[in-house]
């Protein structure tokens, strides 16, 4: 901890970024918005019958598809210009020149970059208080849901961080980044939509209705899929019927925590002025 609070990297971008009026007002608006939305949803959608606590779960299904959306759009766009716009203001290698080890660059970049999107996420915890009253979710899943978050928002971070150190230039970072987290958050359930089809067209005989999508390999490419594994923790379910032999939040978060570890590590390397015998990989 004593390292991180005196990286004078980490202190630098969290000064620059959080000392703005910028931020408070981003930061204010976002929760304006999301409460305006809350209490106007409760006025519409109870203003000629009883609110009975419990019964209404859309307006708690609405709140979680508008927060991760928010991260799906917010958390790659922060995290995809943090190498690439120092190679393009000319200051990395001043940067690289410092006490500083590229893994520890990395690191602090992706913390600063990501730093503000969890304060937006904390701070809308309070707006959920009216979900426990009038939304039937229990505590765990609204723990559960907040750790999802959380994995997602350092996952896109890390993919951010790869994609900028990897293109040199921020636009096409932001495009490729963008791209990425498609893939992973619509391209993997629309990949698993069509190997079940696919295989029921093939086997006719050997699969019928929505037996296909209870294969392993499907199930693991189903619970690999975040917009499932969010519904699947809210109690909702989309698509065909899947009995998961392993748990798809649990599955979700190892393979994910894998992924930003390798990404972390692969833009470290990429990072590294010198590479022909960093961790023993040729250049």
């Amino acid at each position: 901890m004593k390292d991180f609070f005196s990286n004078p990297l980490i202190v630098k971008e969290m000064r620059e970024r959080f000392r703005s009026k910028r931020s408070f007002w981003i930061l204010g608006t976002y929760l304006f918005v999301m409460g305006a939305i809350l209490l106007g949803f409760l006025y519409i959608t109870e203003m000629n019958t009883y609110m009975t606590p419990g019964e209404n779960r859309d307006m708690f299904l609405m709140m979680a598809a508008i927060q991760y959306a928010m991260i799906c759009f917010i958390a790659p766009a922060l995290s995809a210009g943090a190498i690439s716009g120092e190679r393009e203001r000319q200051t990395l290698h001043v940067l690289l020149t410092t006490h500083l080890s590229p893994g520890r660059i990395i690191i602090s970049k992706l913390i600063t970059s990501l730093a503000f999107i969890f304060l937006m996420v904390v701070a809308t915890l309070p707006l959920y208080s009216f979900v426990f009253l009038y939304g039937g979710i229990s505590p765990q899943q609204l723990s559960l849901f907040v750790l999802f978050l959380a994995m997602n928002i350092i996952f896109f971070g890390a993919l951010g961080i790869f994609c900028s150190t990897w293109i040199k230039r921020t636009s096409v970072s932001t495009i490729t980044a963008y791209g990425l987290a498609f893939f992973f958050v619509v391209g993997t359930g629309l990949l698993c939509l069509f190997i079940g089809m696919l295989l029921t067209e093939l086997y006719p005989d050997k699969y019928l209705g929505d037996e296909v999508f209870n294969q392993l390999g499907l199930q693991w490419l189903a619970s690999s899929n975040p917009v499932y594994v969010m519904l699947s923790i809210l109690g909702e379910s989309i698509g065909p019927a899947i009995e998961p032999d392993v748990t798809p939040w649990l599955f979700f978060s190892v393979v994910y925590l894998i992924l930003t570890i390798v990404l972390i590590m692969w833009s470290t390397y990429l990072l590294h002025p010198v590479r022909k015998r960093y961790w023993g990989w040729k250049k």
